[in-house]
């Protein structure tokens, strides 16, 4: 941690009590004290998990608000660079190797499952701002990233976040994901990211639902087809809701966390594929 903090030691020259156990501990009145590593990991994992703002965490903690911010921007920073190869993009041979039943037998080259999904921000104050993140489908401004999950669940690519007015299209194309594909590779979506064009520019293909081809009604083969992928599909939403369990990103996204913002998301999809897998 001294690396990350500069020359300043955060932790105490006496040996650390438990925090739970010490009297008093969140009325001890005098001035701001400095926290063990465990307790600063604490702080962060509370902000992040629960989504407590930065007063609610200097009153627990008895610490100054500028202390909370100081430690949470550390540690984000520290758990980004250390966690970030948590969520990998494999080799298409280990996807292969790994692909579940329900692929092998109607999607056997598929190589991500995709959607893009938002979360609410602070209104900016800059009217420019505002246009740029305003989401027409949340009524709200909102930082929008693409999710990629392997087909066995495990989230394999987070974007970078833009505002809520970019579209799917413009994301996919922008964050470098194209960058990530091979050719003949599959890739899956059902919400009409219009990228089949720039995928058969790299040889892979999109597949979609046939109700999101055509407003005609759709024969018994397109409604089995729909099915099939919406069963498959429904996974991505499920990686998306677990990210979402990190409360921070579940409420208005405070506009002082919008340089973190990036490394909080991939933090908490990071965490994410150390729980148990998504059954497929």
């Amino acid at each position: 941690m001294l690396y990350w903090k500069g020359t300043k030691q955060t932790q105490t020259e006496q040996p650390q009590e438990d925090f739970f156990n010490r009297p008093g501990v969140y009325n001890r009145p005098g001035p701001s004290k400095k926290l063990s590593l465990e307790q600063e990991f604490f702080l962060v994992m509370l902000r992040l998990r629960m989504g407590l703002i930065v007063q609610d965490l200097a009153f627990r903690f008895q610490i100054s608000c500028g202390l909370v911010s100081q430690i949470f921007t550390t540690w984000v920073k520290l758990l980004c660079k250390e966690y970030k190869f948590l969520v990998l993009w494999p080799s298409k041979p280990d996807i292969r190797q790994s692909l579940p039943e329900s692929f092998k037998r109607y999607y056997p080259k598929t190589r991500a499952i995709i959607d893009c999904t938002e979360v609410y921000m602070e209104t900016p104050s800059s009217l420019d701002t505002q246009a740029m993140c305003w989401s027409d489908y949340k009524h709200h401004c909102t930082l929008k990233f693409l999710v990629a999950i392997s087909p066995t669940g495990l989230i394999t690519y987070i974007s970078k976040a833009y505002g809520g007015r970019a579209s799917d299209k413009f994301i996919v194309e922008d964050s470098g994901f194209l960058d990530l594909i091979e050719p003949y590779d599959q890739i899956m979506e059902d919400r009409g990211f219009k990228i089949r064009d720039s995928l058969a520019n790299l040889q892979a293909t999109l597949t979609i639902p046939p109700s999101c081809r055509t407003a005609l009604q759709m024969r018994k083969d397109d409604v089995t087809s729909t099915s099939r992928i919406a069963n498959v599909r429904i996974y991505v939403e499920q990686a998306i809701n677990r990210i979402k369990w990190y409360r921070i990103l579940s409420g208005e996204l405070e506009l002082t966390l919008l340089p973190l913002c990036d490394d909080i998301i991939t933090i908490c999809a990071a965490f994410c594929n150390l729980l148990d897998p998504l059954t497929v």
